[in-house]
């Protein structure tokens, strides 16, 4: 039995979903060094948090003590940036008939550094999500959220002005903060050196 139930039949969306990531994986498989740029993502994920700092009202923050802690987070951005462009030329210069295990070394980094993201217990009510930098809003489910955990927090502690939800929220920049810093170190040249 291959584990497949004959009798339900496959959605024709699922099955093209399907086509096209076993295409994209057979792809990214044959390549020497996994084609994502860590730098792009750094910068993406300070800009968003940025924008979304900028939403909060400022007041609130200084009054909850969460701007001090915001700004730990930024400097850790700001460091995973600087971190993943010595990455990303560290990659292009080994791209040309480097030994396999600098290759391998390097897309080590790259899986590690996304796997620093994930924070076993789950974010707030949703243990099943633990990606602390990308996940559905608790909010709004139907979009991604950059820092969820943080900005789901911040959003009810203010609804309900709460102060044990106000703890939650800092707690959460915490987190986020430590596995930012994660990350950074899986990039460095000492993580995993050939």
């Amino acid at each position: 039995s291959s584990g497949i139930n004959a009798e339900w039949p496959l959605r024709p969306g699922l099955l093209a979903v399907a086509k096209v990531s076993t295409d994209i994986l057979l792809k990214i498989s044959d390549m020497e060094i996994v084609p994502l740029n860590a730098t792009d993502y750094s910068v993406y994920v300070s800009k968003m948090l940025s924008t979304k700092i900028e939403d909060l009202e400022n007041e609130k923050l200084k009054e909850k003590k969460l701007k001090a802690p915001f700004d730990m987070l930024k400097k850790s951005l700001e460091d995973f940036i600087v971190a993943s462009q010595k990455y990303e030329d560290r990659k292009k210069t080994a791209g040309n008939g480097a030994r396999k295990s600098k290759i391998r070394s390097l897309n080590d980094k790259m899986l590690h550094m996304e796997r620093s993201f994930i924070y076993p217990p789950g974010l707030p009510s949703r243990p099943q999500n633990r990606h602390v930098l990308f996940a559905p809003s608790l909010l709004d489910s139907y979009s991604g959220s950059v820092f969820p955990g943080v900005f789901d927090s911040i959003t009810q502690a203010n609804e309900k002005n709460d102060d044990d939800l106000w703890n939650e929220a800092l707690k959460q920049i915490t987190i986020s903060t430590w596995m930012v810093r994660q990350a950074t170190r899986a990039l460095s040249p000492a993580a995993f050196p050939v």
